[in-house]
């Protein structure tokens, strides 16, 4: 099979497509599905270790000849076959050599041209792996915080679009978006480029293990600005079949899913017990059986989601489901010049819950994946500009003088707003941060001439007063998720009552600078919900891997 040219980066609109187009048309042309089986794609990623551990008949039949069965009984053969590329993976899923196809969801928007105009090989969503949770990493040259994204110029993958569209969303202005078959040479060879989006083994390279010199394939400058630990509700994994496989083969189609619970499933357990074949896993993934490390550092950097997770990402209701994401992407893709507008997509058709009559995983544990008290001791430590260059997104609300009381019904939004935050960087502290006004302390000492105990009794009375705004605000934030149904993990949010110690306008003669305007004065009483990533806390977060 003659290989796709990768000689061009591709950028920016209809990137992918434009590279892909004339090859797929000459080389690989689209065929209707006779019978070819069920042949999984495997791609270099962690959650492969499921399926290759899902094939070792080395004891006796495998997991999938096991659970490969129809509802009537009837056993089928599931296959595993590796791809090193995306490219050679679309081609055989247009040749339909296999009707499966892998890919994220910004990545399934990204390649409809291709597949759906044809309702033969248009994508229906069937398995959800989980999420990236530390595989994938966004570095840059010159910048040290992801605020910096705003109207810069960052490189990327399919595979990894819908962080650098997330991002994008995250910021005053969106970033341009260059797609590129090799994001990390990309960046290395153009100096234009100031962010990438790389696999995690890749950002090592490029930063040298924290900041690039130039020598041994690192970028001089380069370093981490944010991996997907912190963002690990934003790349999906899943599994499309083609609309004339599913249409034809429905109870196949439902069984692979099954089969693939249960490996994940009996993965999970054996991986706990220490027999899962990491070295046979390599050879199959990555080619060489020699790259059990790297294997296992792959598996590490994922996050399986389960049955239940399954179930809501087949419901269009659930915060992160498959029709979430889907929509928010496309809308994303449309601000970023990737699509000139939104393109219809088949939702999961199969009801994932009745696929769980001898599932016991059915329910994630619902555990604190934060030490509370680490992470409000991390904040506090942080200088003002450390905490501006942790913060990954904010929400900032205002109040009035004397207020306390917070009601859900007048900043719902900002709530609402808030909390899906939290869901989609699920790896990071949600700290709430509260600051007073510093216009009556101005007066205080400036007009009256308090005495520095004076001045320490009023900055004291400041802090505490903003801490048990920040506590309402937190209540009021707990109710609004109870009444829309929002699940969220109460060990992520901390309190920081800031008083008067970051003023907007900074400091003059080690006072707060007196406010120019009204609206500045205004500012001042205002309350910021602060996304913080916490990675280099290694005390503050424990991923949640365990079942």
């Amino acid at each position: 099979m003659r290989p796709f040219s990768t000689a061009r980066v591709m950028a920016v609109t209809s990137a992918l497509l434009a590279s892909l187009s004339p090859a797929v048309a000459e080389d690989y042309p689209v065929r209707d599905c006779r019978d070819p089986g069920v042949v999984l794609p495997m791609v270099p990623s962690g959650f492969d270790a499921i399926a290759t551990h899902a094939t070792d008949d080395l004891m006796g039949p495998s997991i999938f000849q096991r659970n490969a069965k129809t509802e009537g009984g009837d056993g089928f053969e599931i296959e595993v076959r590796t791809y090193p590329s995306f490219e050679a993976q679309l081609a055989d899923y247009l040749a339909c050599e296999t009707p499966f196809m892998r890919v994220t969801h910004a990545q399934m928007s990204h390649i409809s041209d291709l597949t759906e105009p044809n309702p033969a090989t248009a994508m229906v969503p069937i398995f959800f792996y989980g999420w990236s949770n530390g595989a994938d990493a966004v570095i840059s040259r010159g910048h040290t915080k992801v605020s910096e994204l705003s109207g810069a110029q960052i490189v990327t993958d399919a595979a990894r679009l819908d962080l650098a569209l997330q991002l994008g969303q995250d910021v005053d202005t969106f970033p341009s978006i260059t797609v590129s078959e090799d994001p990390a040479g990309s960046f290395a060879s153009n100096s234009a480029l100031d962010f990438a989006i790389v696999s995690a083994p890749q950002a090592e390279i490029l930063t040298a293990g924290g900041v690039g010199t130039g020598a041994e394939g690192s970028v001089d400058g380069a370093r981490e600005v944010l991996t997907t630990t912190s963002a690990n509700r934003v790349i999906g994994h899943m599994l499309v079949v083609r609309k004339d496989f599913y249409d034809a083969n429905p109870e196949i189609t439902r069984a692979t899913v099954r089969a693939l619970l249960k490996a994940e499933e009996i993965f999970r357990e054996d991986a706990k017990k220490q027999v899962v074949d990491f070295e046979r896993a390599s050879e199959m993934v990555l080619g060489d059986a020699a790259l059990e490390d790297q294997m296992m550092t792959l598996w590490r950097g994922v996050e399986t989601v389960g049955l239940a997770g399954l179930v809501d990402w087949g419901d269009p209701a659930s915060a992160r489901s498959f029709r979430t994401l889907i929509n928010a992407g496309q809308t994303a893709m449309v601000a970023a010049g990737l699509r000139d507008a939104a393109v219809a997509l088949n939702d999961p058709e199969i009801d994932f819950a009745s696929l769980g009559d001898d599932i016991w995983d059915k329910r994630r544990t619902q555990t604190s994946g934060f030490d509370q008290d680490a992470a409000t001791a991390a904040i506090q430590a942080m200088s003002n500009e450390d905490i501006d260059d942790s913060t990954i997104a904010s929400v900032t609300i205002l109040f009035e003088p004397q207020q306390a009381v917070f009601p859900v019904s007048q900043y719902q939004d900002a709530f609402e707003e808030a909390l899906e935050k939290s869901r989609i960087y699920a790896g990071a502290v949600l700290s709430i941060e509260a600051h007073s006004s510093y216009l009556g302390y101005l007066r205080g000492v400036l007009k009256s001439g308090w005495e520095p105990p004076k001045q320490k009794r009023e900055l004291a009375s400041l802090r505490n007063i903003s801490t048990a705004r920040a506590l309402s605000v937190r209540d009021a934030l707990l109710e609004t998720a109870e009444q829309i149904g929002y699940t969220i993990d109460k060990s992520q949010i901390t309190i920081d009552g800031r008083g008067i110690e970051d003023p907007l306008g900074g400091f003059c003669n080690d006072l707060p600078c007196p406010p120019k305007t009204e609206e500045e004065w205004k500012a001042s009483r205002r309350v910021i919900f602060r996304v913080i990533g916490m990675e280099s806390e290694a005390e503050v977060f424990t991923p949640l891997n365990e079942w």
